[in-house]
């Protein structure tokens, strides 16, 4: 019995190794506004929100001064240099300033929706900013076709226009650029949607139990309907469960893919997961009252076999 927990301990350990390496990489990609003016750059304060402990890298990948023209022949070197699971693209100020049509806009922005889509990327559009600096730029002219290109099914949106277009006048440094409460307000916008995206690529609301289902071969076995119940019931429910859940997102798809590659670690998860499932099933199937009358069992049994293992263990 020692041996076996000592290995299980292990199998997690390098489990969890592996995972460190596959965690999410966002690339944040656009103009100045990205890549920082005076006040700290959002994607640093992304990445701080995400914290170091998190296995989260966010790049900057933002280049002062480009339209989209220049972002569509950008993009793929950025891509291909680092692999992201996620690409944040915030581009189209600089197109107000050349006028440059919306029209235009819109269709290079697609392109770059279609780029980072190719690459194995989810991509998240942002609006473009408020621009107070001058009389006749005016993003709001451009905006209406980014949220519906966003709403076309191609990427999911981050309405930064409508986030701060309120407080501008607080939260920016010359009109355009944001200061540091504008670039921490941001970020949160970012943060926000990407939260909800890693949950609902993991599976948030019904699905995203991956590690079971690596083990099981497929979503529908009864041991994974089983963990999905009580992750629903006993942990989206509540502050803690939550961060759990946020953890096990975080950390689980790759595990999976090691799992689901081996077949004698498949067998040993689904070991591993036995107490999880008794506790499990006892939580979700019993009704309160069972549980109470359960535990009373259990902890009765217990109570006369040591008692037996103490009496036999003396008279030995």
């Amino acid at each position: 019995m020692r041996l076996f927990r000592i290995f299980s301990a292990g199998v997690v350990a390098v489990l969890f190794i592996v995972s460190l390496s596959y965690a999410d990489v966002i690339v944040c990609f656009g103009d100045s506004i990205t890549e920082g003016h005076t006040a700290t750059p959002y994607p640093t304060n992304l990445q701080n929100m995400y914290g170091s402990s998190s296995g989260t890298q966010v790049i900057n990948a933002g280049e002062g001064g480009e339209d989209t023209y220049s972002g569509v022949y950008r993009l793929q070197g950025v891509l291909t240099t680092y692999a992201p699971n996620y690409v944040l693209i915030m581009e189209g100020a600089n197109d107000v300033m050349e006028a440059i049509s919306p029209e235009t806009t819109v269709f290079n922005l697609n392109n770059m929706l279609e780029q980072a889509v190719a690459a194995g990327a989810v991509p998240i559009l942002s609006t473009i900013p408020p621009n107070i600096s001058k009389t006749g730029y005016q993003p709001e002219n451009y905006n209406p076709g980014i949220i519906n290109l966003a709403q076309s099914g191609n990427t999911t949106l981050v309405d930064t226009y409508a986030n701060v277009v309120s407080d501008w006048s607080s939260l920016t440094v010359d009109g355009i650029h944001p200061n540091e409460d504008g670039s921490v307000k941001i970020a949160q916008g970012f943060y926000s949607q990407l939260v909800n995206s890693q949950n609902a690529s993991s599976g948030s609301g019904g699905g995203g139990c991956f590690i079971a289902t690596a083990a099981y071969g497929t979503g529908l076995e009864p041991q994974v309907v089983l963990l999905k119940r009580f992750r629903d019931l006993y942990l989206m429910t509540n502050q803690p469960g939550l961060y759990l859940v946020k953890l096990y997102y975080t950390y689980s798809p790759p595990i999976a893919d090691f799992i689901r590659q081996h077949n004698i670690i498949r067998f040993l998860v689904r070991i591993l997961l036995l107490p999880l499932l008794t506790a499990s099933f006892f939580l979700v199937e019993f009704s309160p009252a069972e549980q109470i009358i359960t535990a009373i069992a259990l902890l009765s049994s217990s109570g006369l076999f040591l008692a037996r293992f103490r009496k036999r263990y003396r008279a030995s």
